[in-house]
C-alpha cells in the first residue's frame, strides 16, 4: 500500500508541475487581463486541453507500472491494450468515473489520487477560463 501511495504522489507531483507549466503557456498566449482574440483564446484553450490529455497519459503509465509491480490492477473482462489504461485514467481524472472498469487492490489508492488530481487540475483550468472569458464580456 505504501508503494502505491508513493507512486500516486509522484504521479500527482509530475502532473501538477506539467499542468502549471501548460497553464503559464496558455496565459502567455491568451492573458486573462487582456481582451482575448478568437485565435489566441482557441490556442490557449487547446493548450489546456492537451495538458489534461497528457496528464491522463501520465496516470495511465503509472497505473500500468502499478500492474507490472503487482500493486493491483484493473478489473474488466479484457484489459488488452494501452488504451484501456488511458481510458480508465481519463475518466478517473475527469471525475466522470463510468464504472465499466474498476480498480482492484492498491490500484484503488492510485485511482483516488488520480481523481483528486483531476479535480485540482479542473479547478485551475476553470479559474483560467473564467478570468479569460470575463474580460471578453466587459
Amino acid at each position: 500500500m505504501i508503494a502505491a501511495i508513493f507512486l500516486g504522489i509522484a504521479l500527482f507531483a509530475i502532473s501538477l508541475y506539467f499542468h502549471m507549466w501548460m497553464l503559464r503557456g496558455a496565459k502567455a498566449i491568451s492573458p486573462p487581463g487582456k481582451n482575448p482574440r478568437h485565435l489566441r483564446l482557441l490556442a490557449g484553450s487547446t493548450l489546456v486541453l492537451v495538458s489534461h490529455l497528457v496528464i491522463a497519459g501520465i496516470f495511465a503509465g503509472g497505473m500500468y507500472l502499478a500492474t507490472v509491480w503487482n500493486l493491483g490492477g484493473l478489473e474488466k473482462d479484457v484489459i488488452d491494450s494501452w488504451m484501456d489504461y488511458y481510458y480508465f485514467a481519463l475518466i478517473t481524472i475527469s471525475t466522470v468515473g463510468l464504472g465499466d472498469i474498476l480498480p482492484a487492490g492498491h490500484m484503488r489508492a492510485i485511482s483516488g489520487i488520480a481523481a483528486l488530481t483531476g479535480f485540482l487540475m479542473i479547478s485551475c483550468t476553470a479559474q483560467y477560463v473564467y478570468q479569460t472569458m470575463s474580460k471578453q464580456e466587459n
